[in-house]
Order: C-alpha cells, then sequence, then structure tokens
C-alpha cells in the first residue's frame, strides 16, 4: 500500500494508531488518575464518617449516663420528700398535745442558747 490510501483511510499521514494508541494510553491514565483521586476521596469520607460515628456513639453514652443520673437524683429527692412529710406529719401530732408543745419549746431555747453561746465564744476568741 502506498501513502495516500493510508491517509485516506486513516484521515492522516498513515499515523492513526500510533496516535490512536497513545490518545487511548492518556485516555486510560487519565481515567486511572481521576479513579484514584475518587477513591481517595471516598477513604478520606469513609474516615470522617468512623469519626463522627466515635463521637456520636460517645454522646450518646454520655446521655444515658447523665440520664441514669438524674434518675437517681429525682428518686433521692423522693425519698427525701417522703421523710419531710413523714416528720412534719410527726411534729404536728406532737405539737397538738401541751406536753408536746412544751418539750418543742424547751428545744427550741436550747437550740437559742447553743448559739448564743457559740456566737460569744466565737467573739471573745478573736
Amino acid at each position: 500500500m502506498n501513502n495516500a490510501t493510508n491517509r485516506n483511510r486513516y484521515g492522516n499521514n498513515g499515523n492513526s494508531s500510533s496516535s490512536s494508541s497513545s490518545s487511548h494510553l492518556a485516555d486510560d491514565q487519565a481515567a486511572s488518575l481521576l479513579e484514584s483521586q475518587n477513591d481517595d476521596s471516598v477513604n478520606a469520607l469513609h474516615a470522617k464518617i468512623r469519626a463522627i460515628k466515635g463521637i456520636s456513639i460517645n454522646l450518646q453514652d454520655s446521655v444515658n449516663d447523665q440520664n441514669r443520673f438524674l434518675e437517681d437524683m429525682s428518686h433521692s429527692f423522693n425519698q427525701v420528700g417522703d421523710g419531710l412529710k413523714s416528720s412534719t406529719r410527726r411534729v404536728q401530732a406532737m405539737l397538738s398535745t401541751p406536753h408536746g408543745q412544751q418539750t418543742c419549746t424547751m428545744a427550741i431555747l436550747v437550740v437559742v442558747l447553743l448559739i448564743c453561746i457559740w456566737v460569744l465564744w466565737r467573739k471573745w476568741s478573736k
């Protein structure tokens, strides 16, 4: 075959097969580079997702711990409230009798006397 036939067949001086293969090679290299960059981006995204998942699990654990703490505190406050109600009922029952009123008055006087002694002691000890 001659050069004219090659030019007609390939459209450019008979060098089409070498430029076509180099074009395919460049396209393959570009595609490979893009795929590699895409894989790197996907791997980075997976790492970030794992980090966010770890943070969210830690937050959930912290919230659960705080909820348990609040429930325990609520239970403790309820117990204290029940104890105060019971004590209040007993004091009211005691105050309903004359002997209970006298006992309460004496207890209050003793507490006031102790506070006065403590204040005077602090004042004189300086």
